[in-house]
């Protein structure tokens, strides 16, 4: 079993945690702060506007930091 794949949800997605490149937040050119994440596999990052999503996004940064910052 520990060679099952990690996932991870944010919003309605479901991201493979082995896969991710990279994560945080970014501003867009109207100056708001999005949290991003990158895979290795999706030809597009993974974007989440506060106004968009049902989650707090400081909340979950802590989350992903949790799995990868050691």
């Amino acid at each position: 079993m520990k060679d099952l794949p990690r996932f991870i949800k944010i919003g309605d997605d479901r991201i493979n945690a082995d896969e991710i490149v990279s994560y945080g937040f970014a501003v867009d050119e109207d100056d708001d702060t999005y949290l991003y994440v990158e895979t290795r596999t999706s030809e597009d990052i993974f974007q989440y506007y506060a106004e968009n999503v049902d989650f707090n996004l400081e909340n979950k940064l802590a989350e992903l930091d949790a799995l990868f910052v050691i």
